[in-house]
């Protein structure tokens, strides 16, 4: 408010500008996906810290603010780095510290088994400081405009507060998930910075008990009907036979197939009314984020959030076949060349098939077990776009005041959370 010299005062509005937050799909990803997993045979798998990257940067980029893309400046070699520094600091020690125990005291001496649990305890611990470093990492390789994101504060409160809620789960039936994940969002919004503006996380897990009633609650009804039904077809078959009376093993396959076919319609349910909270998850956490004058506004639904895991789990499986077809083809080519190409000696063609195939073998199973991350980018850029398409900021944002983060960039990042399997892309 500003007083002129001739009138009355003069309300002037901040300075701000909308931000469109838009997807731009990202083309490639199928070539990107292929060349990846080719070079992580190549490579043993030690390609896999370039190739993510290699995705992330094409994901940032299709992710627009203002019609401008997001920028990711991480590198492979900082990947790597970090899982080296972290297997030889953390990873190596618990090793031999873990397998000192039990050459020394024994494999069931109460004391190997005390060094067991304190390890256990470590690493859960350890489990929620790669979750937030990573995010720092991630933030800080993250820019718009020539800024970068960051996440400040220690990773010791949110280490502390994602390991003891975790075992307060099984202790309240699992009532204290909505809070636990509201609590540990609000922990790293309200840490977050792009440049040196920050976000603001305000709301609590209230409006979340009432979708993750009908979840839990709708979980145990299918838990006690399919088993009701389990119980019914035994009773059944069991009647018409007798008391006693062992049934033949045509009708144990038809009763196996009628449980599996129960618990797997229950598990339909299941991922509908799991992925129906999730989004009620996801929109809520949205609304309660704010930065500077604007607030997210999230409208993922749980039909959208289904039908994306289902086809994503489908085109992982598609691209795990066409490997495993490639594999036999090249396996059948080995099985008819082989005796061919080797000179006749005392080995007969059997026998030099049987060499053939223990020295294909190894290879062969190494790519087999890659060969469900084929079309992983695919998915990963599938599943980015439906949330992205899914948010938006409303509200407006003074950018001129933003000014460059003052925050160490890191030169190594997200070891921990690539030695525990959570990094997310």
């Amino acid at each position: 408010m500003q007083t002129s010299a001739t009138g009355p005062a003069v309300h002037h509005p901040p300075r701000g500008e909308r931000l469109d937050l838009t997807w731009l799909k990202p083309i490639g990803m199928i070539g990107l996906s292929v060349s990846n997993f080719i070079y992580r045979i190549l490579t043993l798998g030690i390609y896999d810290f370039w190739a993510r990257t290699e995705v992330r940067k094409r994901l940032w980029s299709a992710i627009r603010l203002n019609g401008e893309p997001l920028a990711y400046t991480g590198t492979g070699k900082e990947l790597f780095l970090g899982f080296l520094i972290v297997f030889g600091v953390v990873l190596l020690p618990i090793l031999i510290v873990s397998v000192a125990a039990i050459l020394i005291f024994g494999p069931n001496s109460l004391t190997a088994n005390l060094i067991q649990a304190a390890i256990y305890i470590a690493v859960f611990m350890l489990v929620g400081v790669a979750i937030y470093r990573a995010q720092r990492y991630r933030l800080l390789r993250t820019n718009w405009r020539g800024i970068r994101g960051n996440l400040q504060g220690s990773s010791t409160p949110y280490a502390m507060t994602y390991f003891l809620t975790l075992f307060l789960i099984p202790l309240t039936l699992g009532w204290i998930v909505p809070w636990r994940a509201t609590k540990l969002q609000s922990m790293i919004t309200n840490n977050v910075r792009f440049g040196s503006m920050p976000f603001a996380f305000r709301g609590n897990s209230g409006l979340l008990y009432g979708p993750y009633a009908v979840l839990w609650f709708g979980i145990l009804v299918l838990f006690i009907v399919a088993s009701a039904i389990s119980g019914m077809v035994i009773g059944s078959i069991q009647g018409d036979l007798g008391p006693g009376l062992e049934p033949p093993d045509d009708v144990k396959q038809l009763y196996g197939l009628t449980i599996l076919g129960v618990f797997a319609l229950a598990y339909l349910f299941y991922l509908f009314m799991s992925a129906w909270y999730r989004a009620r998850t996801i929109n809520h956490f949205a609304q309660c984020t704010h930065f500077d004058s604007a607030s997210f506004n999230g409208t993922a639904t749980g039909i959208g959030l289904l039908w994306i895991d289902i086809t994503n789990l489908a085109i992982l499986i598609a691209g795990s076949l066409v490997v495993v077809a490639l594999l036999s083809a090249i396996a059948a080519l080995i099985f008819m060349i082989v005796p061919a190409l080797v000179p006749a000696t005392a080995m007969s063609p059997a026998e030099i098939q049987a060499y053939a195939a223990a020295m294909a073998a190894p290879v062969l199973v190494f790519i087999g077990a890659l060969s469900f991350t084929l079309l992983l980018p695919v998915t990963q850029a599938r599943s980015m776009g439906y949330l992205i398409d899914h948010l938006a900021l409303e509200g407006s944002v003074d950018v001129n005041k933003i000014a460059q983060s003052t925050a160490d960039p890191m030169a190594t990042g997200e070891g921990l959370a690539q030695a525990f399997d959570i990094d997310a892309f």
